[in-house]
């Protein structure tokens, strides 16, 4: 009788120390200040990458996440409103730039694309295309175009 009281008197305890601990679903988290991921444990995202859903998001010291340009260990990214990394051929404010696919890092330098080869400067592209590109329109959403070159 005593191992058993002991048993139920143990397993009370379990259970009751089981409850009082706090569980999180990891996901972003919409604050007055931006956005933010909290982890599983409960802590939020601070200066990292998230990969979520097979797509990369970036999180400062404050823990915000971040939008458009974002350099980190000397590399440039590009993350579009919606926080996600872009990779391939981006027009950005009239300048072409092209994203390594796999990485997501800015590319500079000769970099062939769609059969061609194009010179990328840390400034955009400078030999006119032609390629197509990626481009947000103000509502959010993508649009695609094609820049010819200039004659």
């Amino acid at each position: 009788m005593k191992k058993k009281y002991l048993v139920v008197t143990a397993l009370s305890m379990a259970l009751s120390i089981g409850s009082a601990m706090s569980s999180f679903a990891a996901g972003f988290v919409t604050t007055p200040q931006g956005v933010k991921y909290q982890w599983g444990s409960g802590d939020y995202c601070t200066n990292n990458w998230v990969n979520y859903k097979s797509h990369w998001f970036f999180f400062g010291n404050d823990q915000l996440m971040r939008t458009g340009w974002i350099q980190r260990d000397n590399t440039w990214y590009y993350a579009s409103d919606t926080g996600e990394l872009q990779g391939g051929i981006m027009k950005i404010n009239d300048n072409v730039y092209y994203f390594n696919t796999s990485t997501l890092k800015m590319m500079t330098g000769l970099i062939d694309y769609n059969g061609s080869t194009h010179y990328f400067t840390e400034n955009g592209t400078t030999d006119g295309g032609p390629y197509v590109y990626t481009e947000w329109n103000s509502d959010g959403s993508i649009r695609r175009g094609k820049k010819f070159p200039v004659r």
